[in-house]
């Protein structure tokens, strides 16, 4: 390092404090004897280190854009959203799928035939036809009129029974009734008869068509609709075949203990 480096700092005081006792006195500004020396050691240095450019600054942004790289890899990838199904143009919804073609059993399914019990009977006091009932169809107590007192001895209108449930109630004779107690008649219906399911079978449980159990779905209509006239298409295929056997075109009506059964009449009609 030279004489005039050392002094640098000390002559550039001098020199500021001469121009301001100048431009304090109201003396013309001079040079000083020390600013040629100064201009001189200035541009020296300058030669020594040419063009001193901020390679620390730039250095030190690499582990910057280093650590930016590794955040934006540590960072979890979004996830890609499932592309929603495009609808119909013009705000239409999609149309429904077609009802499974159930063949035969297309009306039969939603009607509702279940293992019923008789807890009470009596005659109607207004009619010489009917008895009222108080019937169990699983959990629910219906009560239903049957124009039996002419074919079924009240002795014999205990224990289980087959019943429709969701036919449309309806008053007969003033008593509301809410269903229908199934029976198999003759083609003059001069004999008629209980229809009775087998042995053992649980109160509340659906009849169903044996072979065909996975058709009967828990969902039903809770009423039938007189409109459709579902039960008016199912009753003509509702017979007994020639083992007694309730059938409903010619297939076999069974609850989880077998097939319901008439006690005499084969061949018959059931209603």
């Amino acid at each position: 390092m030279s004489t005039i480096s050392q002094f640098k700092p000390t002559l550039i005081k001098l020199e500021t404090i001469i121009h301001q006792l100048e431009k304090s006195l109201g003396v013309e500004h001079k040079p000083s004897p020390f600013a040629e020396f100064i201009q001189l050691n200035t541009k020296q240095e300058n030669e020594a280190n040419p063009k001193q450019k901020e390679q620390p600054e730039k250095k030190a942004e690499q582990p910057q854009k280093k650590e930016q790289t590794e955040q934006k890899e540590k960072q979890p990838q979004k996830e890609k959203k499932p592309q929603q199904q495009q609808q119909p143009q013009g705000g239409k919804k999609a149309p429904a799928p077609a009802p499974q073609d159930l063949g035969p059993f297309t009306d039969f399914v939603n009607v509702d035939i279940r293992v019923g019990e008789l807890k009470k009977v009596w005659k109607h006091e207004e009619s010489d036809k009917l008895y009222c009932e108080e019937i169990d169809i699983g959990g629910e107590i219906r009560q239903i009129a049957s124009g039996l007192q002419q074919f079924v001895p009240i002795e014999e209108m205990t224990g289980q029974v087959l019943v429709l449930v969701n036919l449309k109630g309806r008053k007969l004779a003033g008593f509301m009734s809410n269903g229908m107690v199934l029976c198999a008649s003759d083609a003059t219906h001069t004999k008629v008869e209980l229809m009775r399911p087998a042995p053992g079978s649980k109160v509340g449980e659906r009849v169903k068509v044996q072979g065909n159990e996975a058709i009967f779905k828990d969902e039903r209509e809770e009423v039938l609709n007189p409109k459709k006239g579902q039960w008016e298409k199912v009753a003509p295929l509702l017979k007994t075949n020639g083992n007694l056997q309730a059938v409903f075109d010619g297939h076999l009506l069974t609850t989880s203990q077998g097939p319901i059964v008439s006690k005499t009449l084969a061949n018959s009609n059931i209603s």
